[in-house]
Parts: C-alpha cells; sequence; structure tokens
C-alpha cells in the first residue's frame, strides 16, 4: 500500500470504530424511526435487512452467521413475522425446518430507511465537492467488498 502510512490506517480504522458505534446507537436509531415511522428495534432492523440480503434463511442459520443463540435468533424473527415484516415458510425437503423471507411491507421498510440514510449523508456531505463525495463512496464501497470477501474466505459454515 504505497502512499498509506501505518498512522493512516491507524487513523482510518479509528473513524470506522466511530462510524459504527454512531451507526448503531440508540440515538441514531430513534432518529431514523422518528424520520421514517418504521418501528422496529434496532436488532430488528438488522435482522430484516440481513433477511433481505441473504434470501430465504433459517434461524438457526442466522443465529450461527451472526454468532448468536438461536432462539434470539427466533425470537426476533418472530417479532418481525409478527409485524409482518417476514414470512416463514416450511423447507421443501425437511418439513421441521422454516424459511424466513422479507414481505412487502418488510421491504419498504427497509427502504423508507435507506432513503433515510442517503438523506441524512446528502446532508452530512452538503459542502463536500461531488468528485470528492464520488471517491468517498467508491473508497468505502471497494472497503466493505474487501472486508466481505476476507469475511467468507475465513468463515466457517454451519
Amino acid at each position: 500500500m504505497s502512499g498509506v502510512t501505518d498512522s493512516g490506517l491507524g487513523e482510518l480504522a479509528s473513524a470506522l470504530n466511530d462510524l459504527y458505534r454512531l451507526s448503531g446507537s440508540a440515538r441514531f436509531h430513534e432518529q431514523t424511526v422518528a424520520a421514517t415511522g418504521v418501528a422496529v428495534s434496532r436488532t430488528g432492523l438488522h435482522f430484516l435487512s440481513l433477511v433481505a440480503d441473504t434470501g430465504p434463511v433459517s434461524a438457526t442459520r442466522l443465529a450461527a452467521g451472526l454468532d448468536l443463540s438461536q432462539p434470539t435468533a427466533s425470537r426476533v424473527l418472530q417479532s418481525l413475522e409478527n409485524e409482518d415484516l417476514v414470512t416463514r415458510q416450511a423447507d421443501d425437503k425437511d418439513g421441521r425446518v422454516s424459511h424466513y423471507l422479507v414481505t412487502a411491507k418488510g421491504r419498504r421498510a427497509l427502504e423508507k430507511v435507506h432513503r433515510y440514510h442517503v438523506d441524512t449523508l446528502t446532508t452530512a456531505l452538503a459542502d463536500v465537492d461531488p468528485r470528492r463525495r464520488e471517491a468517498l463512496a467508491a473508497a468505502v464501497t471497494e472497503l466493505v467488498q474487501r472486508l466481505h470477501q476476507d469475511d467468507r474466505s475465513t468463515r466457517r459454515t454451519a
């Protein structure tokens, strides 16, 4: 990595930690709920987003991927199901296993939250040159892709 010092990467790691704490904070979640009307817990939104990203997924597989207990995952998914944000369907091969899918209502909720986050970024970066915003977006997107790639190569399957 020519041109990037260890201190530069340390600053990046610190900034990412700050961003992670900010995005996961109760205050940010409360602002999101107030702006969108999507009254789902932080954990519920996280699960809803993961189910949308992965497609049909069992509580056991979701729990393993998040390093949570299966009963915890089941409780969160049950709450989302009660709100009609996800639906459950039996596995074709094993009727004892259920898979969760995001409903149309769940997709609309995620779209509202996504629009709010885009609006928040638009406001935060309003005075930044458009080329710089594009470069920032590209760099963060690439970083996330690279970290996901590393995560997939080291993750054990359940």
